[in-house]
Parts: C-alpha cells; structure tokens; sequence
C-alpha cells in the first residue's frame, strides 16, 4: 500500500456509527486507548482480514465509510502514514508486520460531513466471520 493515498476506508459498527451522527464527529470505541488516532486503510479488502482478525466477537452489523485525506485536512485533521499498530488491548497479525502493512492513522476523530459512500459488511450466517464490503 504506497502511503499517502488519497481515498480511505475505516470500519465500525453500524450502531456506533448512528450513535455520533447528532454531534457530527466519530470517534472509535478505542480511540483514547490507541493514542487518539482513528485506524484506517487505503486498501478496503485488508478490511475484511482486519475485521475477522480484531472483531468477530462483536455482534451486530458493521460498515465501512469512505472518505478523502484532502477533506480531513481541510477539517484541521491530519493522516499520518505508519506501520499496523495493535487496537486496544489486540495486538497486530505478524503477518502485517512481515508484508509491511502500511496504514493511515487520522489524528482525531472523522467528521460525519467528510464521509462521501458507506458501505455494508458481509458477514457469514452465524454473524461471526466477516466475508466482504458489499459494493466495493
């Protein structure tokens, strides 16, 4: 993944992602936590491996948003491009460390007004897996 792409992808639940719609900004459940910084990815199938390596054990649907870097900093938010860094207390798969994953992490929150697609995420029957980005 070449480091400063310009369209970017996080995941969350759909849930939380309802729950900061009145105040305009999200913020994810591990952002104090992870160092105040949003994970993100400029290659939305990693989302997928990152879903089904962090999160099976979360119930409920899940989505994925897009949005622009050049939004974000319009906004005063900055992207700065890193190696995989563990969420919470889980750290990363080696194998991320081992192929170089490079990822985008947002200095703040993501405005709800610099989203431009949401998009649902597939998951098998028994709601725990995580398959696939449906339209993307």
């Amino acid at each position: 993944e070449a480091g400063g792409a310009e369209t970017l992808y996080h995941m969350t639940t759909v849930a939380e992602w309802e729950s900061c719609q009145e105040y305009g900004c999200y913020y994810p459940t591990t952002f104090e936590k992870d160092g105040h910084y949003t994970h993100a990815t400029a290659v939305p199938k990693r989302l997928v491996e990152t879903a089904n390596h962090f999160y099976q054990d979360i119930k409920g649907e899940w989505i994925c948003i897009e949005f622009k870097r050049s939004s974000l900093r319009k906004c005063g938010i900055f992207v700065r491009d890193e190696e995989a860094l563990p969420v919470g207390d889980q750290a990363v798969s080696s194998e991320w460390v081992t192929k170089k994953w490079v990822c985008p992490h947002v200095i703040g929150g993501i405005p709800v007004s610099v989203v431009e697609k949401i998009y649902p995420m597939k998951r098998d029957e028994g709601g725990k897996s995580f398959l696939g980005i449906e339209g993307l």
